[in-house]
């Protein structure tokens, strides 16, 4: 069990270290490249920006930032199992939920990119109008849908750090780092939406270049740290586990077999005997032919040989181990005196004298 625990923590870390890695590298260099668009009220502006980018590179870029938030949002799923397995299950669900509902609103408002350009760009020449407002209905609830996505990220970051910090999944110094950047990029939203409130035009903070670099980047410089020191104790782990050992199972031993089925009968049997005396012997009481004192059974004649009578009650005889003959099964159950079976073909024994007057 402790070795299928080993390997689930690997697994864990592998995931999260190439996920945070993968993904902060990919969007920080969208980050970099990403043109500077004029304010989202001025649709036209916003229009020949990206008609100057050329198609195949927006939406180039654009699909690179779809990879890259899905990879960020391995990263930090996987995180929150490694602080589940650390007893931080409350962080843990706060730290999946953002991450995956913001990475979901990021990969799907980031796919209109795909198409929309190429639309806007045929309709213009024809219509400016209708494509203008086509084109700001549509930037509007993208722009609002992404500011929602980038809160969730933060407050993802946010969780990360500071649950990765107290269960020594990451340095404190490192955890804290994201906490503070997290919580700015909260605020920095939060006060653009308290804005925009009064002029009604759609936020979207990451155009200027103090917040792109100032809280954007570091973030993602966050990540890479994070991811790659996830790596580093994912190759201290590492090991071979040895195969496992054939559990020894204990042999059972059969017990001894009793030479006679009557060796444990008891003592009280009577055994007669033709000296012509009574004696006893243990428990038993033995009588001959002169007999005084009376006589229980009839004595046998001096010439004949000693007969022996066990009487052995069902409850106090011990059924012998092993399989049982047909004689054994019977004196163990409190049988009569059997006489010995002789095996097949063997000669009747001569008949015995007549007894002497």
């Amino acid at each position: 069990m402790a070795d299928v625990m080993e390997e689930r923590v690997r697994s864990i870390l592998s995931y999260a270290g190439v996920g945070f890695t993968l993904g902060a590298v990919v969007l920080s260099l969208s980050l970099a490249v990403f043109p500077s668009l004029p304010p989202a009220n001025q649709a036209n502006l916003v229009i020949e920006t990206m008609a100057k980018q050329g198609l195949g590179a927006w939406m180039g870029l654009h699909a690179a930032m779809v990879l890259g938030f899905l990879a960020a949002a391995v990263g930090f799923t996987a995180f929150a199992f490694l602080l589940h397995l650390r007893g931080s299950s409350g962080p843990a669900s706060v730290v999946s939920v953002c991450a995956l509902v913001g990475a979901s609103i990021y990969v799907s408002f980031l796919s209109i990119e795909f198409f929309l350009p190429a639309f806007i760009r045929n309709l213009y020449p024809i219509d400016p109008g209708l494509a203008t407002m086509v084109f700001s209905t549509v930037w509007y609830w993208k722009m609002g849908a992404l500011a929602v996505g980038s809160v969730l990220f933060f407050a993802a970051v946010v969780a990360a750090g500071l649950a990765g910090s107290s269960r020594d999944v990451i340095p404190a110094w490192l955890g804290w780092a994201g906490a503070v950047f997290g919580a700015i990029g909260i605020l920095v939203y939060l006060f653009d939406f308290w804005s925009s409130t009064v002029t009604g035009a759609a936020i979207n903070p990451m155009r200027m270049t103090a917040v792109r670099y100032g809280v954007g980047l570091p973030l993602q410089v966050w990540m890479l740290a994070v991811g790659a020191t996830l790596l580093r104790e994912r190759s201290q782990h590492a090991h071979v586990v040895p195969p496992q050992a054939r559990t020894p199972v204990p042999r059972r031993e059969r017990p001894a077999r009793t030479g006679t089925p009557f060796a444990d009968a008891p003592r009280g049997s009577q055994e007669l005997g033709g000296d012509g005396g009574s004696r006893e012997t243990g428990g038993s009481h033995e009588f001959g032919g002169g007999g005084g004192g009376g006589t229980d059974r009839p004595a046998a004649s001096a010439g004949s040989p000693a007969l022996a009578a066990p009487v052995a009650s069902p409850a106090s005889a011990r059924v012998p181990d092993g399989p049982l003959t047909a004689r054994e099964r019977a004196a163990a159950t409190g049988g009569a005196n059997l006489e010995p079976q002789l095996p097949p073909g063997t000669p009747e024994p001569p008949p015995l004298p007549p007894p002497i007057p």
